[in-house]
């Protein structure tokens, strides 16, 4: 993706795409190189994981803060010990999510997102919600569900609830943390997510009653070990040089057509049979071999996070200030945003947009003639193709939603080139 860190500027819309200043991706790791380094010196304080299970203490003002391999795997190690049969999830959400619950060997039921909405709220929960199921609920994007009503709901139905705060870390609703309204929350240290220190998940137990925190601590999906991540240590490292602007701009960027060549050559010379749906039998021996189910937080990562933990205010107000920029460009323009009203931006993980009456594919066409490599995740819902016609805000979700980058190394100035950049395409896409 590229913007401009130089003009002082508007420029025109026509000439917007001859950006002179530098360029910058989609994404930088909120993990500076200086703190990848600095945090190598962890041995030489007092453990950081005890460090960092009291800050998590003191955000959340909850006493049991479990660490887990992964957000994914924290949540397949919660459903676990849950003996209710069937969770709720959303149909448009990571599938990552899905596989977990298929690890805990329970059977998945899908809502529809609302209408004109990322998320799934109490509404279409309602119908899904008997009693004796786990409702699972998650913030999209980092852009608050109706959690208190979901969580009324389950009460009223004697459901259990998990919040995937995953995507909205440091995210309010009303003021309280996200994270904190369900039965078990969950949030992620995931190298793409607002706190990036390779992998490893929290849990945060907000009902005691259900399960006893002792047996959630020492409870695994699978057999794990501690190691350091060394490999992925160098990998964000050299992410981090990647996207230096003058980096990015005379060598990242002119290699990214190239990026899916790889794996394409790789699946073409390595294509198997259609693998059967998946399920227990089959997730559970995979996930004895992902390092997603298998690796301990290690107080390596543990410091990293700490780190940015102390600057997590300042995350927050560069955030807010760069989502308000998008909301207020594309205010009176076709281009559909998502965030309802009293919507904590300062929490939001990526800003999600669509162009109503224009062909997606044709949008990213256009925007990467410009040099704009735009992100779009999830581009098939979670049913199966023949149960997708029930669920028809998640389908469009799926086949029209594009994301614009929010992190604090992206500059006002680039957020705000890049937004009328974004309406200029709009503009000259073809109609569907």
């Amino acid at each position: 993706m590229v913007a401009s860190e130089e003009s002082s500027k508007s420029l025109p819309l026509q000439t917007s795409r001859r950006w002179d200043g530098a360029v910058v991706p989609f994404n930088r790791l909120e993990t500076r190189n200086w703190d990848l380094l600095a945090a190598l010196a962890w041995g030489c304080h007092p453990d950081p994981l005890p460090q960092l299970q009291h800050a998590f203490q003191g955000l959340t003002g909850r006493q049991h803060i479990i660490f887990a391999p992964s957000g994914q795997c924290a949540i397949a190690q919660i459903l676990s010990l849950l003996p209710q049969r069937e969770v709720v999830m959303p149909a448009y959400m990571c599938h990552q999510v899905r596989k977990a619950a298929e690890i805990a060997g329970k059977r998945v039921i899908f809502v529809d997102l609302a209408k004109n909405s990322v998320n799934a709220t109490s509404a279409e929960y309602a119908e899904a919600a008997k009693p004796g199921r786990i409702l699972l609920a998650a913030h999209i994007y980092g852009i608050p569900t109706d959690i208190e009503a979901i969580c009324e709901l389950a009460r009223s139905r004697d459901c259990v609830t998990i919040e995937d705060a995953v995507p909205a870390f440091g995210g309010r609703r009303n003021g309280r943390l996200l994270g904190t309204f369900a039965d078990f929350g969950v949030f992620s240290f995931h190298q793409s997510k607002r706190l990036p220190a390779f992998r490893g998940g929290v849990i945060v137990v907000n009902n005691d009653k259900i399960v006893d925190p002792a047996k959630l601590e020492a409870s695994r999906v699978v057999e794990t070990k501690q190691a350091m991540p060394v490999r992925d240590l160098v990998q964000a490292l050299v992410h981090n040089l990647a996207t230096t602007p003058w980096v990015y701009r005379w060598f990242t960027l002119p290699l990214l057509p190239l990026r899916e060549l790889g794996p394409r050559l790789w699946r073409k010379r390595h294509r198997k049979p259609t693998p059967a749906p998946a399920n227990q039998q089959a997730a559970v021996p995979a996930a004895s071999h992902d390092p997603f189910y298998t690796r301990e937080v290690h107080p390596y990562q543990a410091e990293l996070v700490l780190r940015m933990l102390r600057r997590m205010e300042e995350m927050r107000e560069q955030i807010a200030h760069l989502a308000a920029i998008y909301r207020e460009t594309f205010c009176d323009t076709p281009i559909a945003t998502f965030l309802p009203p009293g919507c904590d931006n300062a929490g939001l993980m990526r800003f999600p947009i669509a162009f109503p009456g224009k062909d997606r594919a044709e949008v990213l066409r256009l925007a990467r003639k410009r040099g704009l490599y735009l992100k779009v995740l999830w581009e098939r819902p979670l049913p199966e193709r023949f149960e997708r016609a029930g669920f028809p805000n998640a389908v469009w979700a799926a086949r029209n939603l594009v994301l614009l980058p929010l992190y604090t190394a992206l500059s006002p100035r680039s957020a705000e080139l890049l937004a009328q950049e974004v309406i200029e395409i709009e503009r000259i896409a073809p109609a569907i």
